[in-house]
């Protein structure tokens, strides 16, 4: 059952990412034998043509809600001195390998 939902979610994603570039180029053929004004000097026309899908504005009426929370930046000073002796010890040697590998 999972394979067959893996096999699935591809196509599934590809329809979610696809389907708005696919639905303007549906609306722009629907308009594809109107005529437009292609004149660059101002003047008027009537309207053209009346579309609820090319008329749609989205306005945001709403006023922004009121934020009350602060950001509070954690700060620790860390000391870094790079002219510490190196202390060797022979149990960090202990793990390797006994031998060195082949060389050819």
């Amino acid at each position: 059952m999972q394979k067959q939902l893996k096999k699935y979610f591809p196509f599934l994603f590809l329809f979610l990412f696809l389907f708005p570039v696919v639905e303007k180029q549906l609306h722009a053929f629907e308009h594809r034998d109107e005529a437009h004004c292609s004149a660059t000097d101002k003047h008027f026309h009537e309207q053209e043509h009346n579309c609820s899908i090319c008329d749609f504005t989205a306005t945001d009426s709403a006023t922004g809600a009121e934020n009350r929370f602060s950001f509070v930046i954690a700060e620790t000073n860390h000391a870094y001195n790079p002219f510490t002796d190196y202390v060797s010890s022979i149990s960090t040697l202990l793990h390797l390998p006994s031998r060195a590998p082949p060389v050819a």
